[in-house]
């Protein structure tokens, strides 16, 4: 099949009834590499009802590093699902779109996802503007996550380099004094306790509440795995932090709800995805291992 007749069939897929379809046509046609297509996925991004596509629209905007799509992006960092925010974090950070700056600075500052908000962390590295250097330091010593505080660490440290900036542990002790002067370094503390209490306490809510965050965020997570790829128990657990009854349980109701097409090896504590419509070449799937894995989805 000619380029043009793949793109001509994978735009016709985009407007399909079926948003399995629509999300992976999103997904293919950021490899197709064709400035024609960049248009159609900007309006997925906008108008698409299915965060899955939404989420695919912004990554395949990423690869193909179009301008016209900076816009688009940063206006969409107002997406009500934190995957598709996430997603759109990254794919600016590829583009290094330097406009994007003071966005990514609201978002680490303010997005109530920490995922979202170590994305923006790394993303801001990436546009090497010391403008970003201040709110990182902030990330680094009151960000809740120990997540985001690694991450904005990293950049820091990237960024100190590249942009030759040398006061960088005075700007952190700076930010640690204002902290204790501040009394939110006990409000941490007490907070993480209450945390730890209730989880002691209400186990099984907890169980409860982890098997419906996995049947919401799970399905995403495998919009981007590779058809008949084996993922094990340990990462998938080590990310929603349950057990392997919890995952194996919500995984059995996703597969009878036909939210994913999956099947449960327990004796290798593992599951296959399979996804026999969405083969993609050997390049493709290294290229989409490494998106995934920059994005915190490594199995």
């Amino acid at each position: 099949m000619s380029i043009e007749n793949e793109i001509k069939e994978l735009l016709q897929q985009l407007q399909s009834d079926d948003d399995k379809i629509r999300s992976q046509a999103a997904l293919s046609l950021g490899w197709i590499g064709e400035e024609t297509v960049v248009n159609p996925l900007i309006l997925s991004l906008q108008n698409d009802t299915s965060s899955k596509v939404r989420a695919n629209a912004a990554m395949s905007l990423g690869q193909l590093n179009d301008n016209r799509a900076i816009q688009p992006l940063i206006q969409a960092l107002k997406d009500k699902d934190s995957f598709v925010r996430g997603m759109i974090i990254y794919s600016l950070g590829l583009m290094k779109a330097d406009s994007a700056v003071d966005a990514l600075i609201v978002v680490l500052e303010s997005d109530s996802d920490k995922e979202a908000r170590m994305a923006a962390a790394d993303s801001l590295a990436q546009l090497e503007n010391i403008k970003a250097i201040h709110p990182l330091v902030k990330a680094l010593v009151n960000d809740e996550s120990n997540d985001v505080r690694n991450e904005a660490k990293n950049s820091l440290d990237r960024l100190s380099i590249i942009t030759s900036f040398h006061d960088l542990d005075n700007l952190v002790l700076e930010e640690v004094q204002r902290k204790k002067e501040s009394g939110t370094e006990t409000k941490v503390e007490e907070r993480q306790q209450f945390l730890d209490d209730m989880q002691q306490k209400e186990i099984d809510n907890r169980r409860k509440e982890i098997v419906t965050i996995i049947e919401e965020e799970l399905p995403k997570m495998l919009e981007y795995a590779i058809h008949n790829e084996e993922i094990s128990f340990d990462k998938i657990c080590d990310k929603f932090d349950c057990d392997d009854f919890t995952l194996e349980f919500a995984i059995t109701k996703l597969t009878d709800n036909k939210k994913i097409n999956a099947k449960v090896n327990p004796g290798r504590r593992s599951f296959i995805v399979m996804k026999p419509n969405a083969e993609l070449s050997e390049e493709a799937q290294m290229k989409l291992k490494l998106i995934r894995k920059k994005f915190g989805i490594d199995w």
